[in-house]
C-alpha cells in the first residue's frame, strides 16, 4: 500500500504521505472520493478518500481515527492544516491546527510540552525522499 511508518508514540503511528502519494493510489485504486475537508486549504493538501481506506488496512479497522496534517514554512514563516477524521465524519472545526487535530486523536499536551511536540512532530522536518517517486508515478499515470 506504499505506507511507511517513520515513528510511533503509544497509539499514534506517523506515515509521511503527500498530495502525489494519495492522487496515486486514489487512481490505482479507482477511488475518486474525497474527504470532507474545510475550504480554504493548499492545493497541495492531500484530500482523496483513498487516505481513509489505507489507515483502516494499516489500523485493521473499517472506520479508522487518523489525521492529515501539513506545513509550509520557510525561515520561519508559512502556515500549518489539519483535519483529524473517525471514519468518514471529520471530527476538527474549518481552521483546523495540528495540535487539535492530535488532540481529537486523544494526544494530550503537558504542562511543558504542546501536542506536536508531545508525539516528537518536532523532530520531522521534511518528507522523505521516497515519496519523491509519486510525482513521476501520477505523470505516467496522467493524474
Amino acid at each position: 500500500m506504499g505506507l511507511r511508518a517513520v515513528f510511533t508514540h503509544g497509539d499514534i503511528t506517523v506515515f509521511p504521505i503527500d498530495h502525489y502519494f494519495s492522487a496515486y493510489w486514489a487512481a490505482r485504486r479507482g477511488n475518486s472520493a474525497l474527504l470532507d475537508l474545510p475550504d480554504g486549504l493548499t492545493g497541495l493538501f492531500p484530500n482523496e478518500a483513498v487516505l481513509r481506506d489505507l489507515a483502516g488496512e494499516a489500523t485493521g479497522t473499517e472506520s479508522p481515527r487518523f489525521a492529515i496534517v501539513g506545513t509550509d514554512y520557510f525561515a520561519g514563516v508559512g502556515g500549518q492544516w489539519a483535519a483529524a477524521f473517525d471514519g468518514e465524519e471529520r471530527l476538527t472545526p474549518d481552521e483546523a491546527s495540528i495540535n487539535q487535530a492530535l488532540a481529537a486523536l486523544g494526544v494530550r499536551a503537558t504542562a511543558s510540552q504542546d501536542e506536536f511536540d508531545v508525539i516528537g512532530l518536532g523532530g520531522f522536518r521534511s518528507s522523505p525522499d521516497h515519496l519523491d517517486a509519486y510525482v513521476g508515478l501520477c505523470d505516467e499515470l496522467g493524474v
